[in-house]
Parts: structure tokens; sequence; C-alpha cells
């Protein structure tokens, strides 16, 4: 597996953005619910019809927003806000937004360069004096993962560290034990970690909390105030429950618990699909700064579908998935959240995409799951190495297979024939394969990325 390859797996595995400026200014002083487009819209239709199978399978559960030219083209919740309560997702739902908080760090790094008290070219050892190598590292290298400071989520000790709360202060003294993984501004490589410095930066600068600075600069000019950071301790009204995928009639298992003072900067905010609409007009209507005027639409990833070019941003942990796909030349806004951690977002998103602009898609297919026999599930246990440093586990629990990676929880693999099994959190097919004797050695991950077994598995850390 080449080390771009290597990257995404390890990334997904361990975690788990035309109208005016007065209407933007009326949502500012009332920020009340967008008007709802018509229920009975082809548009609308379509999208259930579409959504439906999704919804049956476990696959996604939360809201779809999609507006063009100034106008909302659908804004509707699907599944439950909370499955045990039955209280369905509406587009008022509360989300934790993951990585989509990037695009929010960055702006605010943005500001405060406009505000004249700090520069994109600025070293991280003028905030941080004593961070190893702070005297080569530049805002710039945070701002775009190209710093080599190392991934929180693939550091030995991060299962320690993510079960306690942590400050920032304690975080940075955290990261500044472990070594660079290349010079900075050689190469590329996503780092939460990176994120974090920055929400530190935006603490000494601007003299708040990363909390009180975004709130003052960013939520409250733009009428965002369904946005926040998502803590378990906090009572938040109107915050959607987070699942897993998970086994037998539900189809679902409540994320597991760790504390998100962790995600500061990285992946630390909750919003709703309108406030996060609100954003994209900002963004697109130069609110605040203009993303134009940057090197780099920091904190975002610039795309190309169906021929339109784009900037956009993901988000994926423990219970929750989100996109905010932002067409800023063509006016087209598409925002998915969910509070089902499954890559189905990311084909929901595109698929809508698609609708709007009248390109091709194809509709999901029910998938059916098949019994396997215990004696090949036994077979199927083991360790499989991405690379010297990445393991996934496969382990078999009564009838059923579950794998891991890194830090990640067990989570649960749906058999659709005797070798075929599916990864609903990360929607990619795994393939158990044989040699000439008949012995499993690999498997194929999402038909693309050999996996090499390396032992069995004997307890599960």
């Amino acid at each position: 597996m080449n080390s771009k390859a290597i990257g995404v797996v390890m990334r997904l595995m361990n975690v788990r953005l035309s109208i005016t400026f007065l209407l933007s200014l009326v949502f500012a002083l009332s920020p009340k619910s967008f008007p709802q487009a018509k229920p009975e819209s082809k548009l609308g239709a379509q999208a259930d019809r579409y959504l439906a199978p999704y919804l049956e399978m476990k696959d996604f559960s939360g809201v779809v927003f999609l507006a063009r030219d100034g106008k909302i083209l659908l804004s509707k919740g699907y599944g439950m806000s909370n499955y045990e309560h039955r209280v369905p997702n509406t587009p008022q739902t509360r989300f934790h937004i993951a990585s989509i908080s990037k695009t929010f760090t960055a702006a605010a790094i943005a500001i405060l360069q406009k505000k004249g008290l700090l520069s994109f070219d600025d070293k991280l050892s003028k905030f941080i004096p004593d961070y190893p190598d702070g005297d080569v590292i530049k805002l710039e290298h945070l701002l775009t993962h190209s710093a080599g400071i190392p991934d929180y989520w693939n550091l030995p000790d991060v299962g320690k560290i993510k079960m306690s709360h942590s400050t920032l202060e304690e975080l940075v003294a955290w990261l500044k034990t472990k070594s660079l993984d290349f010079s900075p501004g050689t190469r590329n490589q996503y780092s939460n970690s990176g994120y974090t410095l920055l929400a530190y930066i935006i603490e000494k600068a601007s003299k708040q909390t990363y909390e009180e600075f975004l709130r003052e600069q960013i939520f409250e000019p733009l009428g965002m105030k369904d946005t926040g950071s998502f803590f378990h301790e906090p009572l938040i009204l109107n915050r959607a429950s987070g699942y897993d995928p998970w086994i037998g009639p539900m189809g679902l298992i409540n994320a597991p618990y760790y504390s998100r003072s962790l995600l500061v900067g990285s992946g630390s905010l909750y919003s709703t699909a309108e406030d996060l609409y609100r954003w994209y007009q900002a963004i697109r209507n130069k609110r605040l700064f203009g993303l134009d005027s940057l090197a780099h639409p920091y904190g975002w990833g610039e795309r190309k579908y169906f021929g339109r070019r784009l900037i956009e941003q993901n988000g994926r942990d423990p219970g929750f998935a989100s996109c905010l796909s932002a067409y800023l030349e063509d006016d087209l806004c598409v925002i998915v959240l969910s509070n089902i951690e499954s890559e189905a977002v990311a084909r929901i998103k595109q698929d809508m995409t698609a609708m709007i602009l009248g390109e091709a898609y194809e509709t999901p297919q029910i998938r059916s799951p098949v019994p396997v026999a215990p004696k090949l599930l036994d077979e199927y246990e083991g360790r499989y190495e991405v690379s010297p440093d990445f393991v996934l586990t496969v382990e078999r629990e009564d009838k059923h297979l579950f794998l891991k990676g890194g830090e990640g929880p067990y989570l649960p693999l749906e058999p659709l024939s005797d070798k075929k099994f599916f990864y609903k959190q990360l929607y990619v097919s795994i393939i158990f394969e044989r040699d000439a004797s008949g012995k499993v050695t690999r498997l194929l991950w999402d038909g693309k990325f050999l996996c090499k077994k390396i032992d069995l598995s004997e307890d599960r850390k």
C-alpha cells in the first residue's frame, strides 16, 4: 500500500461551506429558521426515494440541506436525533461536526491576521518559545498540514489522553514530547495536532479562550446561535445522540465516550445545517475576510466534481459524520449531517449534488447479510498490517466478526458472502484472501489495498 493510501486508511480508522448582506444582517439580529423548501417539491420527493435505503439499513440518520442561488431547495431531517426516546431529526438539530471545525479555526487565524495580531509567516516559537523546531514551523505550515507534527490519533499514548479532560496547555505540553514526522514544508500529512496548536495560538494572540473568540468574532456576528463547543458535560438543547453501526434489530449502538477536550481546534464544535448555511453565505459574501485573498483556503480542501470547482470539509467522529460542500462560483451549498458514524454521508452529498445538477447517480441497493460458518470466521481472525506502524485487528465474537484499527473501537463486519464483508463505518468492502494452500493470508480493503495477515489476535485490547 502506498504512503498516501496508508495515510487515508490510518486517518479514517483512528477516529472516529448569494444572498445579500442585508439578509445576513437580518439573520444576525433574528436568528430564526430559514423558510423551508416545499415538501412536495420534485427534488424533495427524489431525495426521499434516494435516502430510503440508507435509512432502512441504518446507514444514515440526520439532516440534508441543499441551496442554490440563494434559494433553499431542501432542508429536512431524517431518522432520529435520539433512537431511545424516538426524537426525530430536524433542520434545527445540533450535530457534532468534527473536522468541519477546522474551517472556523482557520478563519479565526485569518481574522487575527487581518487585525494585525499575527501573520501566517509567524514562527510557532513566537507563541510557544520552547516548542521543538518551533523556529522553523510557520503558522502556514500548521494551517496546510505541512508542519510535520504527528497527528495525535496516531500517537501510541492517545488512548490514555483521550479518556480524561485536558487543557490546551496540557495538550501542547504533550505534543512537545513528540518528534516531527518530516521537516516542515517538505510535504503534506493530515494532522489534527497542528490545529490543536492553532487553537492555542488563537488564545495567546487574542487573550481570549478559543470558544470566546469564535463566539464573539464569528458566531454572534453571523447569527449562528446554534453553534458551540461539543462537550459531554453541558446541557445542549436539541443535541443529537451519536451512534455507531452495530448488530441486532436496531443495527446501532451508543457511541463510546471519550473527552472531546482533545479535539479543541481540530474538531470540537457542534452546529446545525441552518447555521452552517449561514457560514457558507458568510464565506461566499466575504463577511469576515476574503477567502480569495489568502494563499490557500485554509481549513478547507479544494476539489473538482462534475467539472465544477468547490471547497469542502468533512467531519467524522464516533457517533457522527458530516460534510459541507461549497461551490462558491455556482452559489451551490450541500450540507449533510448524520448522527450515525458512516461514510455513507460522502456518497449522499455527492449524489445530492448530482440531483441538483442533473448528473447521473445511483440509488443505493439494500444489502442482504448472509450467515457465515463459525469455522470460517475463526480463520479470518487475526492482525492485518496496513503499514509497519498501523495494524487492523479482526476478532470473532459469537457469530460475528468485528474490526478495529488503532485506538478505535471494535465495530461489526456485515457478511455479504463467505469471504466478503462490509464495513459500514467507512463504507468499504473487505474480502479475505487465501494462498494456494487455502490459508487466509491477507485482506483486500475496498477492492484496492492489500493488507498482509501477520499473526492471530489473542487479546482484545
